[in-house]
């Protein structure tokens, strides 16, 4: 089983369900807000993780360059989908895991 980050959007049980269907994914969630919150719960998400899903439209930069950061540090591949669509947040983890195509911060 793998285990996927998805960060950024609001359907945490969606995104679980389509991970288990699709692929036998286990899925960490974090919904991309920080507001006052630490950087750091990025941190032991991102090192968990087999790979990350960061939805563009769906956080802030601030977490967008967090977790570039952490992904490259501990080389785990991430996708960055514009959409939130369960499917292409889902295909974007599929694609990462089987193809083992990394998409890495420069």
């Amino acid at each position: 089983m793998s285990t996927v980050l998805i960060i950024g959007g609001f359907n945490q049980k969606g995104y679980e369900v389509m991970g288990k269907k699709k692929g036998n994914m286990d899925i960490l969630f974090h919904n991309g807000i920080i507001k006052r919150q630490s950087t750091s719960v990025f941190e032991k998400l991102v090192k968990k993780a087999d790979c990350v899903v960061l939805i563009q439209s769906a956080c802030s930069h601030n977490t967008m360059w967090e977790v570039k950061k952490l992904s490259k540090k501990y080389s785990v591949p991430v996708a960055y989908p514009r959409n939130r669509g369960l499917s292409e947040v889902i295909n974007s983890a599929v694609e990462l895991l089987n193809n083992k195509v990394s998409f890495f911060a420069s």
